[in-house]
């Protein structure tokens, strides 16, 4: 397919060619990224076939159905089969058995590089194809594009710890006697460890990379708070229901479900400063039968045009920074992109390999 690029073009995928080629996370080449235009020509080629894709379910996959598979349907003809939840020991065993049934399928960034592009278990992403150039680099990987930016932060009861007595920090979390009352945190130490070190003074933007003595200091500080969390959450859905049901007065939770419940009138807020900015990311299992499609339906997507519409029906904002002009102001405020410098940004790499481990000894912490 012969393009003309303009010099602005030009010179803006040699860039990315070359910043992406020595922070080793893929190569542009000067034949890519295609247009949106040219990715519905190529999507009009598959108008009556289907694709699978597997999320979590509840309201976030309802949200990516109205959000994306349900247009993407009616422009191109293309049946979505939904399937939950995305499990990434299934996408494993799918592809150790050469049986996989699943085009495509969203995950937390922060267990896809080590634990499933390095192993073998997915493809690479086609930068030829997807356009990542509006993106910013920490939401891109050779194994995956992310999807959504979201955040694991804190939530608090505003009729328990109204106006100027309400907490603002991972600080006032660790402090029970001015803030007293039940709390929850999540039964992972992903974001606990980087809020026990916040809890213990360290700057936010020294939180990564994580050493063993910082390790060591948060497992010290979560010592201090264990005794008074009622409630150690495993899904999603906990945190906003805990809060809403006055079981906990603060709780760790992921922004979009606790806003959720914040606009139906429960009375509870979320603390931006000192959250964990992370994402969820699509990707496609090795051996998916329909891959070409898979890659399409990302790169259609990913384009600025397309990338906002999850964000009308749930607080998970878009990666690409040119979705932002298309949200109104009262939802633009509530997007985690909109408070990016009060957060701490996940080290995906780190955690992808050390995942596993932390996750073992966070086990054998809970039992001490």
């Amino acid at each position: 397919m012969e393009r003309r690029l303009s010099h602005k073009n030009f010179f803006m995928i040699m860039g990315l060619s070359i910043l992406f080629t020595l922070t080793g996370v893929f190569t542009a080449t000067a034949g890519g990224p295609l247009t949106l235009e040219q990715v519905k020509a190529e999507l009009e080629k598959y108008k009556g076939s289907s694709l699978v894709i597997t999320s979590w379910g509840g309201s976030y996959q309802d949200a990516q159905r109205k959000a994306y598979y349900e247009p993407f349907e009616k422009e191109f003809g293309i049946k979505i089969i939904e399937d939950s939840p995305a499990a990434i020991s299934k996408v494993m065993a799918m592809v150790k058995a050469k049986k996989v049934t699943w085009d495509i399928v969203d995950g937390g960034a922060y267990k896809l590089d080590d634990l499933g592009g390095n192993r073998g278990f997915l493809e690479k992403m086609d930068y030829n194809i997807i356009d990542a150039g509006d993106v910013d680099p920490f939401f891109v990987s050779e194994w995956y594009m992310s999807t959504i930016s979201w955040c694991e932060t804190l939530g608090y009861r505003t009729d328990i710890f109204p106006g100027d007595k309400a907490p603002t920090s991972a600080v006032d979390f660790w402090d029970v006697k001015k803030f007293p009352g039940r709390r929850a945190m999540r039964d992972n130490p992903i974001y606990n460890i980087p809020l026990a070190l916040l809890a213990d003074g360290v700057p936010k933007d020294k939180i990564y990379p994580l050493t063993e003595d910082k390790i060591k200091r948060a497992f010290k500080k979560l010592d201090e708070i264990k005794p008074h969390v009622n409630v150690w959450w495993t899904q999603g859905a906990q945190p906003p229901q805990l809060l809403t049901d006055k079981e906990v007065v603060m709780s760790t939770g992921w922004n979009g479900r606790i806003a959720s419940v914040q606009k139906e009138g429960v009375p509870v807020a979320i603390i931006w400063e000192g959250a964990q900015m992370v994402s969820d990311a699509w990707y496609i299992p090795k051996g998916a039968e329909k891959k070409d499609l898979a890659m399409l339906f990302i790169a259609w997507a990913t384009f600025p045009e397309n990338n906002w519409r999850l964000s009308q029906y749930i607080d998970y904002g878009p990666v690409n920074t040119k979705s932002l002009k298309f949200l109104p102001k009262d939802i633009l405020a509530r997007m985690p992109l909109t408070h990016a410098d009060k957060m701490i940004k996940c080290d995906f790499s780190w955690w992808s390999t050390q995942y596993v481990d932390m996750l073992e000894r966070w086990r054998e912490w809970k039992l001490q």
